[in-house]
């Protein structure tokens, strides 16, 4: 799972991994988007999520009984919730990495002002209010369960 606040570069991380290496990856923004969610919406229609992170979580399951690695463009930003995740994934009999971008705010206002002249279907404008409510509801993974990327 790729964690960390939107401009991290997570999609940038997980679409090389993809080329290299040839295994599936999954984007939460990109399965809402695909099932009619609105990604410049102010506010994700739940039952559109849901059905986003189920459908994820059935690829996700049958990948993993074929023996393949699955690349999780996203990760719950709660603890609690990122905690349900991982147990998920392991109840299913993979390993879970948790892959954590720890990048100033600096830094992602810069990247996201950039990414924001080019929104497209996966790439939503996100403002430098957006960016500051999202980094509050943001808990910081706890020690020992990630691994801390530069990017």
């Amino acid at each position: 799972m790729m964690l960390g606040l939107p401009g991290s570069g997570k999609t940038t991380c997980s679409k090389k991994l993809v080329q290299e290496l040839g295994i599936a990856r999954f984007s939460l923004d990109e399965e809402y988007s695909k099932l009619g969610g609105d990604l410049n919406s102010p506010k994700w229609n739940e039952e559109i999520a849901l059905e986003a992170n189920e459908l994820i979580k059935s690829h996700i399951k049958e990948l993993v009984g074929l023996n393949e690695s699955v690349i999780l463009d996203f990760c719950p930003w709660r603890e609690a919730e990122r905690s349900l995740y991982r147990d998920y994934i392991e109840s299913i009999g993979a390993e879970c990495r948790v892959y954590y971008f720890d990048v100033p705010i600096e830094e992602l206002n810069r990247r996201l002002e950039i990414r924001n002249t080019s929104p497209g279907s996966d790439n939503h404008v996100i403002t430098s209010d957006m960016l500051d409510d999202f980094a509050k509801r943001f808990d910081q993974p706890l020690d020992g369960s990630y691994e801390l990327t530069q990017d």
